[in-house]
């Protein structure tokens, strides 16, 4: 659950980082929920669009993903935040993979007034699903194959659920928006649609290296409280709240995200 008193808090954090309510927004799962969709909430996360250029620390275009500086007094006020309110801020850029850093005021709406803080709207956030797609099948060096399929089929499934609310809601741009996007999800999911075998006899791994290197180290699956100091990490998918725990691996291996999963993001910060 998304209380008032988080997103209070989240704002004068980063009003503390000299960064205005303007400037960023909430979106994805978090956002739908604060708009009243039933959607499912991975309660641990809260999705954080800001703007590159009001960012305090310089991060390389590619980057997708925003961090304090490790140990740095921004890092040690936003771990208090996260402990405080068992939720992560997951801070990505703006602009951000097709979405333009000026649209987040005709994309957004202040919740609640008195809080002010910036919410994406609902056909806002199918519609950005769509500029994702089409800026990695044209702009990208890696393409869609920075993701797997295991996430457009989620997203698809998503939009259709979306668009069933929001046509009882009477929500019509909405609908409309899930009515174009859901072909364009289609064609993301029929990319990975290839015929594609190997020899496993030597129990070989094959799979997208966000991070180029070798790694040697005792392989463990996922255990909440494992320690996995210096170990290969064995998950479906890392999340914001594993960071921790994960940055001490000697290696991450996931069966989701691609080149733009947090796993990944983790082998490129640490």
């Amino acid at each position: 659950m998304i209380t008032q008193t988080m997103l209070t808090d989240l704002k004068e954090l980063l009003l503390g980082w000299n960064i205005k309510p303007d400037d960023w927004y909430i979106t994805g799962e978090a956002a739908m929920v604060l708009s009243g969709y039933p959607v499912t909430f991975r309660n641990k996360q809260m999705d954080v669009l800001v703007c590159r250029s009001v960012w305090p620390w310089a991060k390389p275009e590619e980057e997708v993903s925003l961090f304090p500086p490790k140990g740095s007094k921004e890092d040690k006020e936003l771990k208090i935040y996260i402990s405080k309110h068992d939720m992560t801020p997951d801070f990505h850029p703006l602009p951000h993979v097709g979405i333009r850093a000026e649209d987040r005021f005709s994309h957004t709406y202040a919740y609640p007034k008195d809080t002010a803080v910036r919410i994406l709207s609902p056909w806002a956030g199918i519609y950005h699903r769509k500029c994702i797609i089409e800026f990695y099948e044209k702009d990208s060096k890696t393409g869609l194959n920075a993701f797997d399929q295991n996430k457009f089929i989620r997203w698809k499934k998503f939009i259709q659920e979306t668009q069933s609310f929001a046509q009882s809601q009477g929500d019509q741009m909405t609908v409309q928006t899930c009515v174009e996007v859901i072909p364009i999800v289609q064609r993301a999911i029929d990319f990975f649609n290839k015929v594609d075998s190997h020899d496993n006899s030597t129990v070989f791994l094959k799979g997208i290296c966000a991070y180029n290197g070798k790694v040697r180290g005792e392989v463990k699956l996922w255990e909440e409280n494992a320690d996995f100091t210096n170990k290969i990490a064995v998950l479906k998918s890392a999340l914001p709240h594993q960071f921790s725990k994960l940055s001490a691996a000697a290696g991450i291996i996931t069966d989701e995200g691609g080149l733009l999963s947090h796993a990944a993001i983790i082998a490129r910060e640490f």
